[in-house]
């Protein structure tokens, strides 16, 4: 898949998303937040034997938080609609709406997805949850992480939809542990 295709394809779309996220204030939910989800949704795409729509979900990983500017709550739908506005004004295809907006809708950790991409985007923002760059903002910044931290034991067998996700899931979950590990040692936790 060529992903830089994408990205160059959607680069007004993404880079207005990437400029809003990067003046919000939550740093569990920040432009390193979306970066990490991006860079799970190429992975996920790149493994899975899966047909789905490679540029609905990155073109969805940069917009799914994006309604938290607005209100954590119910922003899942919030940014879908705000996606939906953002194309519609740009003439898109209605099938690419409806597929981007169904994408966003349902990505929260208690929600299940209707469509392969929104099961991609949830897998890979729920991943997110593990980044080293999420964990070290919001211990930098004073941040918790109760909420995080409560669904950690959860989401690899009860959030996680594919098999492959668990795999990447067993593969940072070791990588956080060390950092906190080491956060641990140095007193910094």
């Amino acid at each position: 898949m060529d992903f830089d295709f994408i990205e160059r394809k959607y680069k007004k779309l993404i880079d207005f998303a990437k400029e809003k996220m990067f003046q919000f204030q939550d740093y569990e939910h920040n432009l390193g937040h979306i970066e990490d989800v991006v860079c799970y949704v190429k992975k996920l795409l790149s493994i899975l034997k899966v047909s789905a729509d490679a540029e609905v979900c990155i073109l969805s990983a940069y917009w799914h938080d994006i309604g938290r500017l607005q209100s954590a709550n119910n922003h899942e739908k919030i940014s879908a609609e705000m996606l939906q506005k953002e194309l519609e004004k740009q003439n898109f295809e209605k099938s690419f709406i409806e597929k981007c907006y169904a994408a966003i809708e349902n990505h929260k950790y208690n929600m299940t997805p209707m469509t392969i991409e929104g099961k991609i985007l949830k897998d890979a923002d729920k991943l997110a949850w593990l980044g080293l760059r999420r964990w070290e903002s919001c211990l930098k910044n004073g941040q918790k992480l109760d909420s995080i931290i409560s669904l950690l034991p959860k989401l690899r067998n009860e959030i996680l939809f594919f098999d492959e996700s668990k795999k990447i899931y067993d593969e940072e979950i070791v990588k956080l542990t060390q950092f906190l590990a080491k956060k641990l040692e140095n007193n910094q936790v």
